[in-house]
């Protein structure tokens, strides 16, 4: 995911959307490996921090694993989780 966290007022409706995705793989056998996500944030507002909480009431756990220097030597974070 790029570009999703500037605008907080969608958070709601992507949230939805993740809910559903991570949820279809619920016929999975289990050697199958669920989706992983994967998002790359740099941080415009504190408040786009509001989303992981919501991803975490729904049993989506982002772990930072890097971050790299973005345009203008702003900070990227990169983010995963694992759904499977």
């Amino acid at each position: 995911m790029a570009d999703v966290t500037y605008n907080t007022a969608s958070f709601p409706s992507l949230v939805r959307t993740l809910q559903r995705i991570v949820g279809s793989t619920s016929s999975l056998s289990p050697s199958d490996q669920g989706p992983s996500i994967l998002l790359a944030y740099k941080q415009r507002d504190p408040s786009e921090r509001e989303l992981w909480p919501m991803l975490e009431e729904i049993g989506i756990s982002l772990t930072r694993i890097d971050q790299v220097m973005g345009k203008g030597a702003e900070e990227v974070e990169i983010w995963v989780a694992n759904c499977g």
